[in-house]
């Protein structure tokens, strides 16, 4: 039987990141994939649903609310002006 994670047990930011840079590809990717459908058939509800759950996972792993404006769902830092120059 697995267990849940312990207290001592969190995710750093770098695997945070990942977990986001990988999540976003695949959510865009099921979206597609219904947006093809007609509305509510169950096909569309159960992919819609999945989106859903995994936009709430995203939520809870980052602490940050989704912007459906930005590029990563407004889920990773702004990157600094360092990261930018380099």
């Amino acid at each position: 039987m697995s267990r849940g994670p312990s207290r001592s047990e969190h995710l750093t930011d770098s695997e945070i990141e990942a977990i986001v840079l990988a999540a976003i590809p695949l959510r865009r990717a099921v979206q597609r994939c219904f947006i093809s459908l007609k509305p509510f058939n169950e096909t569309y509800s159960l992919l819609n649903d999945h989106v859903n759950s995994l936009d709430a996972v995203l939520e809870k792993i980052t602490g940050r609310s989704i912007d459906y404006r930005g590029r990563d769902l407004g889920l990773l830092p702004a990157p600094t002006q360092e990261q930018c120059k380099g």
